[in-house]
């Protein structure tokens, strides 16, 4: 298949919501996810645009490949394989991995929020240090119109990872060793090596 998104950091999500419900969107997920990415050791796989990722939700598992990304404008578009995986083998998929050379890179863990009208998914992810992520999937011709219908002061691109960290680190005045640190004292919670992919 083909990933094809939009996405942004926003602050306004409940309103967004509501303008979600008002444009016939239905809530269908509420989900606590674990993604674990697996990268070469200095992280040059998620540099050059391509991701290999293993998600777990409740009892289900996921490993993803993300292939090159090409982007127009705003959109982002990429081919996406996921293959379902028993829960229980999660572990072994990661010494599998390490031992061709991908070992563990970062991880996250995130509650995730999905709407959808049956065509378009807008997903609203709270991710670790950067904030609420709201994403739109869905047929190109559509995406960002539902945008400018729910969220017309949001300004959606297909912003990256290392950029979204990027704007923080100006935001705060601090640096991602500090925002790490920060993190794992109020969560308790290893993120890992965030910072061969978004710059220290």
């Amino acid at each position: 298949m083909v990933e094809v998104e939009i996405r942004a950091i926003v602050n306004n999500k409940d309103d967004i919501m509501e303008n979600l419900k008002k444009n016939g969107f239905v809530n269908t997920k509420i989900i606590t996810q674990h993604d674990i990415i697996l990268d070469k050791p200095d992280g040059s796989l998620f540099n050059s645009g391509k991701k290999i990722r293993i998600r777990t939700e409740g009892d289900s598992a996921t490993l993803t490949y993300k292939g090159n990304l090409n982007t127009f404008k705003d959109i982002s578009k990429r081919t996406e394989l996921n293959i379902s995986i028993n829960s229980d083998d999660v572990e072994s998929y990661i010494t599998f991995l390490t031992e061709l050379g991908f070992p563990v890179c970062f991880q996250i863990r995130k509650e995730r929020i999905v709407w959808s009208d049956g065509k378009v998914e807008v997903i609203f992810d709270e991710w670790p240090i950067i904030g609420c992520m709201m994403e739109i999937e869905g047929p190109e011709e559509l995406i960002s119109k539902i945008a400018h219908e729910v969220a017309s002061e949001v300004k959606f691109s297909n912003y990256r990872l290392k950029e979204l960290f990027q704007n923080k680190m100006n935001e705060t005045g601090k640096s991602l060793d500090e925002l790490k640190a920060d993190y794992f004292k109020e969560n308790k919670f290893e993120l890992g090596h965030i910072e061969l992919i978004v710059g220290s």
